[in-house]
This record gives structure tokens, sequence and C-alpha cells, in this order.
């Protein structure tokens, strides 16, 4: 069992790699073994691209609607490194998910 069950609320972060996709070697794995336990809990989703359209940031908004989960806003998305405005979306994610 994971330790999601055990929390209310959960930010994941993670860069789009390749054709917009989560990062397929650890987190993607990670996120698909936590899937089923998010259903009612509140989730905050954060991430950096380097090129294309956010693509991969709908797609994980998908999955986890799909799942249950309460989206608490919009996917947070900093193309390359975050600027202000970023940065202050993630600070509004955490005050968000408390």
């Amino acid at each position: 069992m994971s330790k999601v069950a055990e929390y209310d609320a959960i930010a994941f972060g993670c860069p789009a790699m390749g054709a917009e996709v989560l990062e397929e070697g650890e987190f993607d794995p990670m996120f698909t073994e936590v899937e089923g336990s998010l259903s009612g809990k509140k989730i905050g989703l954060f991430g950096s691209y380097g090129w294309g359209d956010g693509q991969w940031m709908r797609d994980w908004e998908d999955r986890c609607n799909t799942a249950g989960a309460n989206l608490i806003m919009d996917g947070v998305m900093a193309n390359n490194a975050p600027d202000d405005d970023a940065i202050t979306e993630c600070k509004g994610l955490g005050k968000a998910l408390c």
C-alpha cells in the first residue's frame, strides 16, 4: 500500500519529457502505482516543458480526473525555468493545498 492513502492533499511535480509525456523512467511508473489512491484527494500539479504547448499537463490532469482526484486548480506550467508568474502560481497552489 502506498503512503498516498495517508494524505488528504498532495502536490506532484514532473517535467514534460520526449513527446510531451511524464518522465518515463521513475515518475510515470510511480504515478501509475498511486493513481488508484487519488480518488477524493486534493491534488496540485506542476512542471516544466521545453517545447510543445503543454499537452503533457492536459493529459496528466485528465488522468487525475479519471482517478477521481479533486484538482485544486489548473496545473502550473513553466516554459523551461519558472518565471515570476509561475513562481506566484506555485505559491498559490501550495496555499490551496493547505
